[in-house]
């Protein structure tokens, strides 16, 4: 008896199984996945317990997707397209992994942004200045800086259907670096040796040096192909692979990076009170007082928008520095200070054609909204955590 009801039980499972709706799932409809957004802003969140890209569509606010990444992110650079984002960790671990987004910018559409690639393939990753990508030519460029290895890479070596492929560079030693791509070749800069080193246009030959201590900042003059190199005392002014002069700071305080503007480039670093005008083609430099202990700067090209430590915005012509506006976004920040162990600080991202700029505020986990041409706070976008690094990405 005991084997027949075990024949009836599995007869029973078996007729089960053979109905239609059993085991099965039912067909659905496949929907178009389309977000209606006239840009979409990327915001790095850094919390204790791990990183995580917001992405908000604009104008409304919404957030409409979260990636999560390994902890402690350091830099968010966009690719020239807009299409991808790479997100570097900190270097306080063994494990830097570099990340690759897909932002869901299409053509006539934005789609769902999505973690296209992980990539462990070196240590001390160094992707870009500000929120662009470095290029080298018509490739992107990334510098694995402990291995002192460079990786020259297609933008279609992101897309998650095709395999990444890389050409690798030797760099000369393990070194932080920086790139300048000049009429006469592309400069590499090297902190810890302090120099300014000139090759041919693809980093292969190398062709003259120029010391250059504590080397941090450079920047390109397209109109004169003059190209300049921050160091300890003065700025470096090079021309066709010669040295023109060397600037000596007119304040007590040096530069670490610039920002372009109409005809000339601002100088800052961290903690100053001023920016340092550079003139090209007079070959000068100028102090511009700031009325504050500047946190964070960037550039449209014709205005400059500063960010002071006690919560000020500041918006400035981009041709003197001369101050046009200024809006409170938040209370002051805590003392801070950021190491290449993950991004702590706040971030501006102009929209300059809509005349609006958004501003990380980490220790509110906010974003504030302003409208710089009528000088006003519009409202804040709450994100959570601590918002760090920010890009924004329009059609």
């Amino acid at each position: 008896m005991r084997r027949g009801s075990a024949l009836i039980r599995l007869g029973v499972g078996l007729g089960l199984l053979a109905l239609p709706w059993a085991g099965a799932h039912s067909a659905v409809p496949e929907a178009v996945e389309r977000f209606e957004a006239e840009a979409r802003l990327f915001v790095l969140d850094n919390r204790a317990q791990g990183s995580r890209l917001v992405a908000l569509d604009l104008p409304g606010g919404q957030a409409v997707a979260e990636v999560s990444l390994p902890p402690r992110g350091m830099s968010l650079v966009a690719t020239p397209s807009g299409r991808y984002l790479l997100v570097s960790r900190g270097r306080d671990t063994d494990r830097q992994w570099l990340s690759v987004v897909w932002t869901g910018k299409e053509e006539g559409r934005w789609s769902r942004p999505v973690l296209a690639k992980s990539l462990l393939l070196g240590r001390g990753w160094n992707i870009g200045h500000g929120s662009k990508a470095y290029t080298l030519g018509d490739r992107l460029l990334a510098f694995a800086e402990r291995d002192a290895v460079a990786l020259l890479f297609s933008e279609g070596s992101l897309d998650p259907k095709e395999a990444f492929q890389a050409e690798r560079l030797r760099l000369p030693n393990p070194d932080h670096y920086h790139v300048v791509e000049a009429p006469e070749g592309t400069y590499l800069t090297l902190l810890a040796r302090g120099q300014v080193v000139l090759f041919d246009p693809l980093l292969r030959e190398e062709r003259a040096r120029f010391p250059c201590p504590i080397q941090h900042g450079e920047a390109l003059h397209k109109a004169t192909g003059r190209s300049f190199f921050a160091c300890a005392k003065d700025v470096l002014a090079l021309e066709g692979g010669r040295e023109l002069g060397r600037l000596a700071y007119p304040v007590s305080e040096r530069i670490g990076a610039f920002l372009e503007g109409e005809e000339a480039l601002f100088g800052y670093s961290d903690g100053v009170q001023h920016l340092q005008r550079l003139d090209p083609r007079a070959l000068s430099l100028t102090p511009v007082a700031l009325g504050g202990v500047f946190l964070r700067g960037k550039s449209d090209g014709k205005r400059l928008y500063i960010l002071l430590t006690d919560g000020r915005l500041q918006v400035r012509e981009a041709r003197e520095g001369r101050l046009l506006r200024e809006v409170r976004v938040g209370r002051p920040f805590p003392e801070l200070d950021e190491d290449t162990g993950g991004a702590i600080y706040p971030d501006i991202a102009p929209w300059p054609e809509k005349g609006l700029a958004y501003v990380s505020l980490p220790h509110l986990g906010l974003v504030a909204e302003v409208d710089v041409e009528r000088g006003r706070l519009v409202r804040y976008l709450r994100v959570g955590g601590s918002p760090t690094r920010m890009v924004l990405v329009r059609p």
